[in-house]
């Protein structure tokens, strides 16, 4: 849809970017203070969240179930460390 609409797709763009850097931001944070051990750059790592969420909105979308985005979430949780829900 917002590859029809160039505004469209700059604010979508924005959006993500923004996103992404709010997060990358909290993960520099956390691995800073020593509580998260991930290898990849926060910046990387950020990205992959998102992708994983979007990825996970998308799939939820198109089977009509929560469990993709779920399972996704899930997925994240397990690499942070924290106990899946």
């Amino acid at each position: 849809m917002s590859d029809l609409n160039p505004r469209l797709s700059q604010l979508i763009g924005h959006v993500f970017d923004n996103w992404i850097e709010l997060l990358a931001e909290v993960l520099r944070q956390a691995r800073d203070s020593g509580e998260l051990m991930v290898s990849v750059p926060p910046e990387v790592f950020a990205k992959h969240i998102v992708a994983t969420i979007e990825g996970g909105v998308m799939m939820s979308r198109l089977s009509k179930n929560g469990d993709d985005l779920r399972d996704c979430l899930n997925s994240i949780r397990a690499i942070l460390g924290i106990e899946p829900k």
